[in-house]
């Protein structure tokens, strides 16, 4: 018996709407629905993977695991897994206090919205500060400057209004990854760059990569990696010194332009195109499009982000899209108010908070929360740290932190003390060989869910509700029955809420509070997050393809007069930063600088192992260019070794006309964590070998390189 089934994707943020055929309870075939999606019908291979991995592909876990003595794992009925937890949970938490136990909360995660829910409310309710996830790892520098410059509460401009765009070390075509950093759309997201271009945006790229997205670039500006910061900065100087700037949008919202211009007087546009080894001319174009912009965007995925200098990079990026006036004002039109939750918008600068000073404090080094979240790279040290408040039991949910953070000797010792290590997940990876138990749990199309992750991010007001596409496979379990019942187990009430980014769990005042003992629906659940939508529930569940409701107009809304927030474009720590960077030397005795990419087919950790991934990529190459190649007398396919001053790993070489010279790119998370030396026997070589988590890190959020990083590559001859 067959049937079609309506829901969508939740690999990433777009959440595309999607239908399944299904026969006899397996799901056989699977297509965009563009039936009332805001980015029409589309589908990215992540989405057509994921049905594949539902059906058992990449071998999925469908039991739960726990490690036995002699470190083999067995499996253990999932009830039996929670009261064991539950009970190790209880008591390192009467024992030592909130601050023993901490979660990881991983890509995998993101999208699952109740387990995310609930995840929140658990730590909530157990008042530990202890929240990590993946996004210390690859963007903490964004919310470093948050910290430090403040936001503009009404946003930037829509993609879908700006008259230029630039984006720095993004590839949207790839990651379908945009809002609210990178600038782009998340679903088709190459439809929405030809409609810009057609509209007459003008697109400016900055990557050391010619990018899938850069085809359509304007102006592509093709760096040295690891000099984002003095490029931006050479912007900004420009910007300020011609007059390219919103100077009334300054004038009202923003202090430290002094400040900024004198920390930026050495950054002309000359010595950046030394550094960075980029034509004047292009510094100078790119200053004068955003300065004459009327409804400018300046962003960057995660490629600054991950390199070198990245507070100081992301700070002078943010700087370029405050001159350039990057932000919504008031009268602008909101495209997508929100439909779950609809929030008026107002015309107003919030002042830094300086977070990352204030307590809670990690216990290992002297830094704070940023966005709620201390820092993931902080992990292995938070662990071993010589402290009573020291991390003892850790939850991973959905993620696999332990090759993330990169330096796996010096990770792999930290999470050898902890006395309780927990993995929700689906796959083995290398976090949950190290676990204690490793719970098997649901995939989205097993699952009800419904669109919070995407309601303030689609283009247009839009929501979508779907039910399980099919039944559980196994003895597997949905995440949010994870912190349920272990909080039941240890006898901590929660209390169920709407949350998003910016709200702080214990203050959002409208709750659910649920039993200890009364399992809750997921449908009621679900219902609960919709009770203030603009589309009642019952008729979001009537329209599985999802609805996108006529809405009145919503317009950004002028702030208070006397409002006393203000943007800090220099404060004195980033002045200081650009000092020490305007008189650094050159790191002398590398040849290449090692960048990283993303791929089509994965996701971070994600569906490596997908047939269509591994066909395409059998290994974690290292992309170099033909040039290079040529020069060093490496031939496609030869083996080399690459090695910074912390590691060395071994892959194969590929071409690749795409990079300028001097340049490596590679994959993140691919591979084992420690390579034996053979990438094809390995199936991929693990980055991270090149990192240190104690040294060349950032401040404040202690953020290792993981791009741009200085290598050299030798040829590995036949044995």
């Amino acid at each position: 018996m067959g049937e079609t089934v309506k829901t969508f994707c939740r690999n990433c943020s777009a959440l595309c709407s999607m239908e399944i055929d299904v026969e006899d309870g397996r799901m056989v075939r699977a297509r965009p629905d563009g039936t009332a999606s805001p980015y029409g019908a589309y589908l990215c291979p992540k989405g057509m993977a994921a049905v594949d991995f539902h059906n058992g592909a990449e071998n999925r876990l469908l039991h739960s695991l726990k490690k036995q003595p002699d470190g083999t794992f067995s499996t253990i009925d999932a009830e039996a897994a929670l009261d064991e937890i539950g009970a190790k949970l209880k008591a390192l938490y009467e024992e030592h206090g909130p601050r023993s136990i901490a979660v990881y909360h991983g890509t995998g995660a993101y999208r699952s919205v109740l387990g995310n829910l609930f995840e929140r409310a658990w730590v909530a309710a157990l008042d530990t500060p202890n929240f990590f996830s993946s996004m210390t790892i690859d963007q903490s520098a964004k919310w470093v400057t948050m910290a430090r410059m403040g936001v503009m509460a009404s946003g930037r401009h829509n993609f879908r209004d700006a008259d230029c765009a630039l984006l720095a070390g993004g590839n949207p075509v790839v990651t379908h990854q945009g809002a609210p950093f990178a600038v782009a759309e998340t679903g088709a997201p190459g439809k929405a760059f030809e409609a810009a271009r057609a509209r007459g945006c003008k697109i400016i790229i900055v990557d050391p990569r010619r990018t899938e997205t850069a085809r359509y670039a304007d102006l592509f500006i093709q760096p040295v990696p690891g000099h984002d910061a003095e490029l931006f900065a050479a912007i900004a100087h420009v910007m300020l010194r011609e007059g390219w700037y919103k100077a009334e949008f300054v004038e009202k919202f923003c202090i430290q332009l002094d400040e900024l211009r004198a920390a930026l007087a050495p950054f002309t546009p000359e010595m950046a195109s030394a550094r960075a080894d980029v034509p004047v001319e292009q510094i100078k174009l790119a200053a004068k499009w955003l300065g004459e912009a009327k409804r400018p965007l300046a962003g960057s995925g995660t490629g600054p982000s991950m390199s070198t200098h990245s507070n100081t990079a992301d700070h002078m990026i943010e700087v370029v899209n405050v001159l350039a006036g990057g932000y919504r004002r008031a009268g602008d039109r909101i495209r997508n108010p929100g439909v779950l939750k609809v929030k008026d918008t107002y015309e107003l600068a919030v002042s830094p908070t300086r977070s990352f000073e204030h307590e809670p404090k990690c216990v290992s080094v002297d830094t704070g929360l940023l966005v709620g979240e201390f820092p993931t790279a902080l992990i292995p040290r938070e662990i071993a740290a010589d402290s009573p408040d020291r991390i003892r039991a850790l939850v991973c949910f959905g993620g696999d932190p332990l090759m993330a953070v990169g330096d796996p000797a010096f990770a792999r010792a930290g999470f050898d003390k902890l006395e309780l290590l927990v993995s929700l997940d689906c796959r083995m990876n290398a976090t949950a060989e190290m676990a204690d138990y490793v719970i098997a749990t649901t995939q989205p199309f097993e699952r009800h869910e419904i669109s919070v992750p995407g309601d303030g991010s689609y283009p247009e007001p839009f929501v979508q509700y779907t039910r399980p596409v099919v039944g559980r496979p196994g003895a597997v379990i949905d995440d949010w029955e994870f912190f349920w019942s272990v909080s039941a187990r240890m006898g901590v009430p929660l209390t169920f809420k709407y949350w998003n980014y910016g709200l702080r769990f214990q203050d959002i005042p409208d709750g659910l509070p649920l039993s200890l003992t009364d399992k809750p629906d997921p449908e009621d659940l679900c219902r609960f997050l919709a009770k203030d939508s603009v589309v009642p529930f019952d008729e979001i569940k009537a329209n599985p393809s999802g609805v996108r409701p006529a809405v009145e107009p919503r317009f950004v809304k002028p702030g208070p007069p006397d409002a006393p927030g203000r943007l800090e474009l220099c404060p004195p720590d980033v002045a200081a930063e650009l000092a020490a960077l305007a008189g650094e030397a050159p790191e002398q005795g590398f040849g290449y600088r090692l960048t990283c990419r993303r791929v089509l087919h994965a996701l971070n950790g994600a569906f490596r192992e997908s047939k269509e991934a591994r066909r395409r990529f059998p290994v974690n190459y290292a992309h170099m260019s033909p040039e290079d190649m040529a020069a060093d007398g490496i031939a496609e396919g030869d083996t080399i070794e690459i090695a910074s001053e912390f590691g060395a790993i071994r892959t194969l070489a590929k071409s690749e006309a795409r990079l300028r010279r001097g340049v490596i790119s590679m994959t993140h998370m691919f591979g084992p964590l420690h390579g034996s030396g053979d990438p094809v026997a390995d199936g991929g070589a693990n980055v991270g070998q090149l990192t240190s988590l104690t040294e060349r890190v950032e401040p404040i959020n202690f953020m290792p390189r993981y791009s741009a990083v200085p290598v050299n590559v030798r040829l590995v001859e036949p044995a």
